[in-house]
């Protein structure tokens, strides 16, 4: 029965790589001190810009900075999704899921961010839309 599961779960996810959705596994970026599963979401095949990567990763250290001592939310996630417009004005933070307390936290600091920097040319579109960021605390 484990078998059929594990096996019905590998197509699932095969089948979302060939469509092109976002798989949301938070498989996330490797950057020390983010913990597993924490980064962000492109969609399959587009995250080829290294600078889309490097500034989606000062959003996520900014947000960290503002949120102060993370202990009491060890080993919990927040996932959120960030949009602004071509300029880096922050038009919406939404809590796409994770922890209720811990991303209560997060959305709080999420949400005094007014501007970021101009994105990259190649994020433009994407943040418009709204970028998708997990949040573990550090």
């Amino acid at each position: 029965m484990m078998n059929k599961i594990l096996t019905l779960s590998v197509v699932a996810l095969t089948l979302c790589a060939c469509t092109g959705t976002q798989l949301g596994l938070g498989l996330g970026t490797g950057s020390s001190g983010v913990g597993v599963g924490a980064g962000m979401s492109f969609p399959v095949g587009q995250r080829d810009v290294p600078n889309d990567e490097h500034y989606a990763q000062n959003i996520i250290d900014e947000i960290y900075a503002r949120v102060g001592d993370t202990r009491p939310w060890a080993g919990k996630l927040c996932t959120l999704r960030i949009a602004a417009d071509v300029e880096g004005t922050v038009l919406d933070v939404a809590r796409v899921g994770g922890d209720e307390n811990w991303c209560e936290r997060v959305m709080m600091a999420a949400s005094s961010l007014h501007t970021l920097p101009p994105p990259p040319a190649a994020l433009v579109d994407r943040l418009q839309q709204g970028l998708i960021v997990d949040l573990i605390p550090r």
